[in-house]
């Protein structure tokens, strides 16, 4: 009787691979006619507007002072929207706008009506200014701007609410000038709650500059950017400087971000903060540290950290692209003068509209 010889594996997976290459040519493959796209039509208005961010916001917030008076407990709502016109359809040349809520330098943020204060519903324009780059990594703006910051945060600057009125020369062009940005910036800064829509701030594009502001960033690979600042407002000269290192060896931290200032006239005086931060889950993070902020500071940084030492922490639960949940608490620590502002929380929730605005077609 005649021996049979035993089938190898490698003759089996090579007659299977025969056998499904001539299946999918004479049906096709489902699978992948299924899981390959349709190409998207383009939107009809992205090359006129780009629409960078879209949000509405609710949140709850309780605070006392240090003589523990209650003096917020109130439900607050939010709303921004952040775009830009396009002249061209590489953008070089456009007008941005900012739209925000609130009626302060410090807050975008309205009462409902629900707890302490009656309901607001301002609603205006803080941000409207010409940008243009005639050469790569070359930009000038001019009209009501952002604050910018580099590494630092707004608890050692200005709040992100916050705007100045001028203009501001930017050059990113690190291969030839080694720093990734240098940036001047000259106009007028007032925090007058009568004046918080540029409308009632475009007579200071002719006045005095009261804001001069140089400030230079320097990216080291992918773990480190540090940067430094110079800043004279309304007489006060502040120099500040941060570090934002990242750190996923640490295990205990992402990142760590060290900042601090020194004004070095009048009220001359020295803070600082320095926060971590760490992803818990792929949708749950958390950050927290400590900061110290004199108290001649002038109350124009984050309006939830104001003036003090004080401890603080935050977390963040990402339930979808489009919306978030986070709650922020920070405390007074240590010896501290009166605080308007001893203890305070709050409970965040927001939406991302920018992904369904997209999804429309318009943008």
């Amino acid at each position: 009787m005649p021996t049979r010889k035993p089938v190898s594996s490698s003759h089996v997976l090579s007659g299977f691979s025969r056998t499904v290459a001539v299946l999918l040519a004479l049906f096709g493959s489902p699978a992948h006619a299924q899981t390959t796209p349709p190409p998207k039509a383009p939107a009809v208005l992205a090359r006129w507007i780009d629409v960078q961010n879209a949000t509405l916001n609710m949140r709850y917030r309780i605070a006392d002072n240090s003589a523990g008076t209650v003096t917020t407990n109130q439900v607050q709502h939010r709303e921004s929207l952040r775009a830009r016109v396009k002249f061209d359809a590489r953008g070089r040349y456009a007008l941005n706008v900012g739209v925000f809520s609130g009626s302060r330098f410090t807050s975008s943020w309205n009462n409902t009506g629900i707890g302490l204060g009656d309901p607001v519903k301002t609603l205006a324009v803080r941000a409207l200014y010409l940008a243009a780059q005639p050469i790569a990594g070359v930009e000038g703006q001019y009209g009501g701007l952002y604050i910018i910051k580099g590494e630092s945060s707004e608890v050692t600057t200005y709040d992100e609410d916050g705007y100045v009125t001028g203009g501001r020369l930017s050059l990113r062009r690190p291969r030839d000038l080694f720093l990734d940005e240098i940036s001047v910036t000259m106009g007028y800064l007032t925090a007058d709650a009568r004046e918080f829509g540029i409308s009632r701030r475009v007579k200071y594009l002719d006045d005095t500059p009261n804001y001069r502001h140089v400030l230079v960033d320097k990216k080291i690979g992918t773990r480190a950017g540090i940067s430094t600042d110079f800043t004279s407002a309304a007489g006060a000269r502040t120099w500040r400087a941060a570090a934002n290192l990242k750190t996923p060896k640490l295990r205990v931290a992402d990142s760590i971000v060290f900042e601090n200032y020194k004004r070095t006239n009048g009220n001359a005086r020295y803070g600082f903060a320095v926060t971590a931060d760490k992803a818990l889950t792929r949708r749950v993070s958390m950050n927290g540290g400590y900061a110290t902020i004199d108290p001649f500071y002038g109350g124009l940084n984050a309006d939830r950290f104001n003036i003090g030492k004080r401890v603080f922490v935050m977390t963040t639960y990402a339930v979808s692209p489009r919306f978030t949940t986070s709650v922020f608490v920070t405390t007074a620590v240590g010896r501290n003068v009166a605080l308007p502002q001893r203890t305070l929380s709050n409970l965040v929730f927001s939406y991302n509209a920018l992904p369904d605005l997209r999804r429309t077609g318009l943008f």
